[in-house]
């Protein structure tokens, strides 16, 4: 049986910053044995040694990764060299000089895994060993004598003087690393016993339990006997990820949460993505399989792909931001009533004078939204405190020029909907620059649209643009698009700090844009997301060394404690005022 302790104020914060800085051995196991940990090398199809019951899966392929940027190239870094002279014992020096003297075998990749029971949960990570000798050296000699080896069967158990969230046991072959990953949510008065939405955390017995079951792993109980993980894994690339949203989320539902049938929805859904270093840019492709209800349902009310029409209408100068999409209406009373939640969103709207029914019928399924200027204006300002001190400080406020526009079904279904949101929300939209201070719209038989200004909204109603952004959304069911940029750019613009002025510069150059676009066919849903570059010719991996030491460069070696940690070694920290910046 597992064993619990109830803990108030235990966090995952709390646990990094009590075992990983105050242990120097975790410490130095995080830093540099995270980056080189490697799967384990008896499993299922693909090795892994992943129980089926994970709810989160994280696997990055070292060996790929090396292969695009290699530690040399990292000790060329100027952030590296320093890091390298605050290394402040033997230990670090060796470790940053070649990781691989830690014992593990680098030549692999990471796993990181999460399980969860209601409201406690562990998370794992887990390797391979080339020399369990230097594996037992660099444990003793990094804790500096506050930790211990000893025998646990057949398996080594690392144990840290003053620690019981988190547990260590390897082999010849093989290491498991094991922490307590349990939430944390308040509760009423100075109860003792346990109540709903109340934290539950493992005990070191438990997640030594677990560390030691993960070893005996095997057939059905792995996570890879599911042939949609072992596709995943067989998919080569740089990274993998799977999430159990019915295992990772479903036991932490409560209250009101837990009287809707959210968890019977989430249940049975699973994502996956790959992840790819590619030249100019960094790319994503994720797939979602729905349980069998919600399935049926995106395969009974599918959405179409968006239409030239409405690609037609986004604006072709200046754009931020932009989005466009097409949904099926009929599908939302059909989800709330899945939810458990159509009474009372039809209860809700009644207050009002509408209904669930009459939004279907006023939709069409078309939206689109364009951002095309966002800046932040601040104005002096004070405030008197009750004992008549008077305190100045700039008032920080938005100013953002958009238009957003749906297509519509039903004109005069959709007028009172125009007309019910005016009454409602007059007066509490956030300012702009507008005179009147009030968002504008016009509704056409087909289309509606509403912006910051006539002429966007007339823009956006009368088409006919060709936006070189929106050629990236067609034959989807949606899709977006940020001009990073222009968006680092307008920041500077905003940003008074002479020091910064230099980090912006160095951002605007290297990064370009976003692209997105998505599809949901077969009662399943598919994701293409990427980060581009403005150089297209090199890799990104390799690229985004360098820019992380150009922006370490560019910060004022008197505000490097700005950035709120201290690199390896330096034991000093960020200074109180740093602190209250």
């Amino acid at each position: 049986m597992l064993n619990y302790k109830s803990d108030r104020k235990h966090t995952p914060l709390k646990f990094f910053k009590n075992i990983l800085m105050k242990n120097k051995f975790l410490l130095l196991f995080t830093l540099f044995a995270a980056c080189t940990f490697s799967a384990c090398n008896k499993g299922g199809k693909t090795g892994l040694l992943v129980p089926k019951d994970a709810g989160l899966v994280l696997h990055i392929d070292l060996a790929s990764l090396s292969s695009k940027l290699s530690w040399k190239e990292i000790q060329q870094t100027v952030w590296f060299a320093e890091a390298s002279k605050k290394a402040d014992d033997s230990l670090a020096k060796k470790l940053l000089a070649d990781p691989a003297a830690s014992g593990v075998d680098t030549d692999g990749s990471l796993v990181i895994f999460m399980t969860r029971t209601g409201n406690s949960g562990y998370v794992a990570v887990e390797g391979k060993l080339k020399d369990v000798e230097k594996f037992k050296n660099s444990i003793l000699e990094g804790s500096r004598g506050k930790a211990s080896i000893t025998k646990d069967g057949d398996l080594n158990f690392a144990k840290m003087e003053d620690s019981d969230d988190a547990t260590l046991y390897f082999n010849d072959k093989i290491f498991v690393f094991v922490a307590d990953a349990s939430d944390t949510k308040k509760v009423a008065g100075n109860q003792s016993f346990p109540q709903p939405g109340e934290s539950k955390k493992y005990t070191l017995d438990s997640l030594k339990y677990f560390a030691k079951n993960i070893f005996s792993l095997k057939g059905k109980d792995l996570l890879d006997s599911d042939e949609r993980f072992a596709d995943l894994i067989s998919d080569k690339a740089d990274a993998h990820y799977w999430v159990n949203a019915g295992g990772l989320y479903g036991g932490l539902l409560s209250g009101p949460l837990a009287m809707m049938k959210i968890g019977d929805v989430l249940q049975g859904n699973i994502s996956t993505g790959k992840a790819n270093f590619e030249n100019g840019k960094i790319v994503f492709d994720g797939k979602t399989f729905y349980n069998e209800k919600l399935a049926d349902l995106f395969k009974k009310y599918a959405g179409k792909e968006v239409s030239n029409e409405l690609l037609g209408k986004l604006p072709d100068q200046n754009v931020l931001a932009a989005f466009a999409m097409n949904y099926n209406p009929d599908g939302i009373k059909e989800f709330l009533k899945l939810l458990g939640v159509d009474g009372m969103a039809n209860a809700a709207m009644a207050q009002f004078g509408y209904s669930v029914d009459e939004f279907i019928k006023a939709n069409a399924g078309d939206l689109a939204f364009a951002l095309t200027d966002f800046s932040i204006h601040k104005k002096p300002t004070t405030l008197t405190l009750e004992n008549g001190e008077v305190i100045k400080y700039d008032d920080e406020k938005p100013d953002m020029k958009f238009v957003f526009g749906i297509s519509v079904n039903d004109k005069a279904a959709f007028q009172k909907l125009v007309d019910l949101v005016g009454r409602n929300l007059k007066d509490k939209m956030p300012g702009t620059d507008s005179s009147t201070n009030h968002l504008k719209n016009k509704l056409q038989d087909k289309w509606f649209a509403f912006g910051t200004s006539d002429a966007e909204v007339d823009a956006f109603l009368n088409g006919n643009k060709k936006s070189a952004y929106a050629d990236i959304f067609k034959g989807h069911n949606g899709g977006g698009f940020v001009d990073l940029q222009k968006f680092i750019i307008q920041a500077a613009a905003s940003n008074k700090n002479t020091a910064s002025k230099k980090a912006f510069d160095i951002s605007a150059a290297f990064w370009k844009n976003i692209n997105v676009f998505w599809d949901v066919k077969s009662g399943n849903a598919t994701t293409h997301f990427e980060i581009n570059l403005q150089d297209g010719s090199s890799n990104s991996l390799k690229q985004l060394n360098k820019y992380f030491d150009q922006m370490y460069l560019s910060i004022p070696k008197n505000k490097e404690d700005d950035l709120g940690f201290a690199l390896p070694g330096d034991t000093t920290g960020p200074t109180p005022d740093a602190v209250a910046q």
